[in-house]
């Protein structure tokens, strides 16, 4: 049997609506394949676990290209 290349990341933002925005954007690129429910952090931060199609340092690289320090892909 093939390995999926299916990664399993975790998304981190400092505000929701930031977090929507990466959401929205990876979403057109067709980069994730499913998300699960934003949780609020302790910190106030946002997090959300996402199913990428791509490796996580791929999406590491896209999201910081476009949101710099506003998210981040742990």
């Amino acid at each position: 049997m093939k390995k999926s290349k299916s990664k399993t990341a975790t998304i981190v933002a400092t505000y929701r609506d930031d977090l929507s925005l990466v959401l929205n954007w990876l979403r057109l690129l067709k980069v994730i394949k499913s998300v699960g429910d934003i949780v609020e952090t302790k910190s106030g931060a946002y997090r959300v676990k996402v199913k990428s199609s791509v490796s996580k340092s791929e999406l590491n690289t896209k999201v910081k290209d476009r949101f710099g320090s506003f998210a981040k892909v742990l």
